[in-house]
């Protein structure tokens, strides 16, 4: 059974969000259940930290590692993909009432290579626009607006791939194709989560505590109430009703 919307309707109809509600759910599930994910955040800040201190900055002290460095940082985003990508999942697993844990950002590994190019393919897109202004002629600020647009629009990308089985490249698509059908919702919502960032680094970022798994919780839900989420439901046998005389 699905839980949740209809990527069908979504795509048909398009969708008003209502962003007041979504934020209130997902700080309740912050509230509630927020140490899980806040865990596996930093689990997965962690390492990018250290494998991006390891094998990358000794490469751009260097202008002979260059072009080592690239190859190093596109091997990072490839290896990081199923882990980064484990975190909007168990948004989207609280969303339909499973509590996260930390350990479940090793578990998407099987699919490295889905979620490895679905990264490539999502940096490569959003990257886009920088030198096709500056080839234009056109200030390079002004880059910024379809870049941001574009990330915006990839929000469903993760979930699509691994809950619903589509190719990476499918996937971006029906995720712009969705983010089209209501963007000025979408954006509102974005704009907000980027003012309580900006407002959770000010007490030397430790709002992100709080701000960081709201993200990811407010992912789940736009999915669970935009696309839908399939459950398996089994029924247990309930043991036979005895009378007594």
């Amino acid at each position: 059974m699905r839980i949740g919307g209809s990527l069908e309707e979504s795509l048909s109809k398009g969708y008003r969000l209502d962003v007041r509600a979504i934020l209130q759910e997902s700080w309740q599930q912050t509230r509630s259940n927020g140490f899980g994910m806040l865990l596996a955040i930093m689990g997965v800040m962690a390492i990018w930290i250290l494998l991006s201190n390891v094998l990358l900055a000794p490469l751009l002290q260097s202008e002979k590692g260059l072009d080592s460095a690239m190859f190093i940082s596109l091997l990072i985003t490839m290896v990081m993909a199923p882990m980064s990508s484990a975190l909007d999942m168990l948004g989207l697993q609280q969303a339909i009432g499973v509590r996260a844990r930390a350990s479940q950002v090793f578990d998407f590994f099987r699919h490295f290579l889905r979620l490895g190019l679905l990264s490539l393919l999502g940096s490569l897109l959003t990257s886009l626009f920088g030198p096709l202004f500056d080839l234009l002629g056109l200030p390079m600020i002004l880059a910024f607006i379809p870049s941001a647009l574009v990330g915006m629009g990839l929000v469903f990308t993760v979930p699509l791939v691994l809950e619903r089985g589509l190719s990476p490249a499918q996937a971006i698509l029906v995720s712009l194709k969705v983010f089209a059908r209501g963007w000025p919702s979408l954006v509102l919502l974005h704009c907000i989560m980027l003012g309580l960032c900006l407002l959770a680094m000010i007490p030397m970022g430790l709002g992100l505590i709080w701000v960081a798994p709201l993200y990811f919780n407010c992912k789940g839900i736009l999915y669970r109430d935009l696309c839908g989420v399939a459950v398996e439901v089994s029924e247990t046998p309930s043991p036979a009703d005895h009378f007594n005389a």
